[in-house]
């Protein structure tokens, strides 16, 4: 099992995120990776922030926790930790520290209301946005399994949970 903490980062209504390009399928993450042994949650955060887009985050509270295991388990399960965070310097460098390369092709601010339409894996635009509306106020939520594969744009699992 694999743990992922990523990160969602607001500048007024616009969402931090990363597009990816994979066997010629592009889609977009919110910035973060995977935690390394002996690394905290926190710790991970913030080095994976930094690497992929040069900034510095302050980790707020734990949004959301969700799965992502795929039909096939022996493929990997995955358990991610979305935190909110805010930027406390930094300098937005795309792939900063040398990790923007062939899957990693752009980071940039998006419109919220833009991100729908862009493919963010896993599929969680209306939680980011329920949660957004409610000014990061509301519980941590569960989200389920969140697997689906990349070109189906199908969601499949569990619905959000309190």
């Amino acid at each position: 099992m694999k743990v992922r903490v990523a990160a969602v980062i607001l500048k007024g209504t616009d969402i931090l995120l990363i597009e990816h390009r994979r066997r010629g399928r592009a889609y977009w993450t919110l910035p973060g990776g995977g935690l390394e042994e002996g690394e905290t949650l926190q710790a991970c955060l913030l080095r994976e922030v930094k690497e992929e887009t040069g900034l510095d985050v302050e980790v707020r509270r734990l949004l959301f926790v969700a799965d992502v295991i795929p039909d096939n388990p022996s493929n990997g399960h995955t358990v991610n930790l979305i935190f909110h965070a805010a930027i406390t310097g930094g300098d937005l460098t795309p792939g900063h520290g040398g990790r923007l390369d062939e899957t990693h092709d752009r980071v940039e601010f998006v419109p919220l209301t833009s991100v729908p339409a862009l493919g963010l894996y896993p599929p969680i635009v209306p939680e980011i946005a329920q949660t957004f509306a409610e000014e990061f106020g509301g519980p941590t939520l569960y989200l389920g399994n969140l697997w689906r594969e990349i070109e189906t744009a199908q969601r499949v699992g569990g619905a959000a949970a309190e």
